[in-house]
C-alpha cells in the first residue's frame, strides 16, 4: 500500500493554528509488516542449513498450502474512514469550499468518502426507508452534526454547503442499497433465503428483511423496471470515475492559472478518456460540434463572450446542446436553486447593481427637483419599483456631493 496524502488538520487550542498532519498508519504497518518478514526469511535460511531430510518434507507441505492460498483472490475490504471517526478531540480536517459550496481539493475527497461511511451505517441511515425523503429529519441532522465535530470548512459552513452535503448522503445512501441489491437479490430464491444471506456485515437483519419485502412486493418490482427502462435510455456517459464534477473542474481552473473553464471545456475534458478516446459515438459527435464552435468563435474574436463561464443562457455548450430545462444546469455539478434558473448569476448581479445605480439617482433626483410635483409623481413610481438607499450615510454622502 502506498504512502497516504498529508491531510490539512488544524487544532482548536485557543488560537486555532493550522498544522499540517500526515495519517501514514497504513504506511508504517507495512514498514513494520516488512521487517517481519525479513527476521522471517533470515530465520528460515539459518533453519534450512541445519535441517535434514525430515523437515524438507514439511517445507514442501507447508508450500503446497501456501500455493492454495495464493490461489485465493485477496479483496479490498470496506471504507470505514477511521483516520476521520478516530480524530482527538478538538482536531478537525479543513476543507476548503467553492463558490458554490461544493467541498475541493484531497479534504474535500476525504469528506465526501466520510459520507459514504457515515450513511452505511445502519445507526445513522437506515435502509428500510423506501427513499430518501422519508428519512427523519433527525437522522440527517445528527450527521450532519457528526460532520461538523470533524471538518471546518473556509469559507465557514453555509445552508448551501449544507444542501450539498445532505444531497451527497442521499446519493451514496440510494447507491449502497442498489449494491445490497446487486448481491443479495435473486428472482430464483424464496424471501427467507434471501433475508437468511445479508451480503453486508454493516447492515442490520431487520432493517434487511423489511428491504428484501419490499424488493419482492408489485410496487418495488414497477418502480424497478421504470427506473431500468430509464437508466437504458441515458446515453451521456462519461469518463471522470470517481472523481466527481465540481473537484474536476477545480483541477482544470487550478491547471489553467485560475481560469475558469467553459463548459464546451468541461465536456469534452470529462468524455474524452486518457489514451484520447471518446466514451461513446454521441460524445464524441457533440465534441466535434462544440470544437467546430470554438473555432468559428475565436476566428471572430468572440471566444471570451461566448464561453462567459458564469453565463450558460447563450454559451457554445447551449448552442450545440440546448437550453437548460427543468432548473438544472449541465457541466456544472450541484448550483444554488437561483443559479440555476433560466438567469444566471451574472445576470443577476448586473441587475442588482443597476437597481442599486437606479435607487441612488431617484434619491438625489428627489433631493436636487423637491419642489417639482411632476418629477416627483415620476420618482414616486420609479422609488415603488426600485427600493432606495437613501437610508445610509454613504448615500446621503453622494446626495451631497451631486447636489
Amino acid at each position: 500500500m502506498g504512502k497516504r496524502r498529508k491531510l490539512n488538520i488544524i487544532q482548536n487550542d485557543g488560537q486555532s493554528q493550522a498544522k499540517e498532519q500526515s495519517i501514514e498508519s497504513s504506511t508504517e504497518v507495512n514498514q513494520n509488516n516488512n521487517s517481519i518478514l525479513e527476521e522471517n526469511a533470515q530465520f528460515e535460511g539459518e533453519q534450512h542449513i541445519q535441517e535434514d531430510s525430515h523437515v524438507q518434507s514439511h517445507t514442501s507441505l507447508e508450500s503446497a498450502n501456501e500455493s492454495s492460498t495464493k490461489d485465493k483472490k485477496r479483496t479490498r475490504g470496506y471504507t470505514h474512514m477511521l483516520d476521520v471517526w478516530d480524530l482527538p478531540d478538538g482536531e478537525f480536517i479543513l476543507v476548503e469550499v467553492d463558490h458554490w459550496g461544493n467541498p475541493m481539493g484531497w479534504e474535500g475527497k476525504t469528506l465526501l468518502n466520510a459520507i459514504g461511511s457515515l450513511v452505511r451505517r445502519h445507526q445513522c441511515a437506515p435502509i428500510n426507508f423506501l427513499s430518501w425523503k422519508d428519512m427523519p429529519k433527525d437522522y440527517i441532522t445528527d450527521m450532519v452534526e457528526l460532520i461538523q465535530s470533524k471538518f471546518r470548512f473556509v469559507p465557514e459552513l453555509t445552508e448551501q454547503t449544507k444542501k450539498i452535503l445532505i444531497d451527497d448522503m442521499s446519493l451514496k445512501w440510494r447507491q449502497f442499497k442498489y449494491e445490497l441489491k446487486s448481491k443479495g437479490y435473486d428472482e430464483s430464491k424464496t424471501k427467507e433465503e434471501m433475508i437468511a444471506h445479508i451480503p453486508d456485515p454493516r447492515v442490520d437483519p431487520s432493517q434487511y428483511r423489511d428491504l428484501v419485502h419490499y424488493w419482492c412486493s408489485e410496487k418495488g418490482q414497477k418502480i424497478s423496471k421504470i427506473n431500468k427502462r430509464s437508466r437504458s435510455k441515458y446515453e451521456d456517459l462519461h469518463c471522470m470515475g470517481t472523481n466527481n464534477l465540481p473537484r474536476r473542474i477545480h483541477e482544470m481552473t487550478t491547471k489553467a492559472k485560475g481560469v475558469q473553464p467553459s463548459r464546451a471545456e468541461i465536456y469534452i475534458d470529462t468524455r474524452t478518456r486518457k489514451d484520447g478516446s471518446i466514451v461513446t459515438e454521441k460524445a464524441a459527435i457533440v465534441i466535434d460540434e462544440l470544437k467546430k464552435k470554438m473555432v468559428e468563435a475565436e476566428s471572430s474574436q468572440n471566444l471570451q463572450s461566448t464561453q462567459d463561464s458564469t453565463d450558460w443562457t447563450n454559451d457554445i455548450y447551449s448552442k450545440v446542446k440546448g437550453p437548460e430545462k427543468r432548473g438544472r444546469v449541465r457541466c456544472l455539478g450541484k448550483l444554488p436553486h437561483q443559479a440555476s434558473s433560466s438567469q444566471s448569476s451574472y445576470t443577476n448581479n448586473r441587475i442588482q447593481k443597476l437597481e442599486n445605480l437606479l435607487g441612488n439617482l431617484v434619491a438625489v433626483l428627489k433631493v436636487r427637483f423637491a419642489e417639482d410635483p411632476q418629477i416627483n409623481q415620476v420618482l414616486e413610481a420609479i422609488d415603488q419599483e426600485v427600493p432606495t438607499n437613501d437610508s445610509t450615510g454613504k448615500d446621503h454622502q453622494t446626495i451631497n456631493n451631486l447636489s
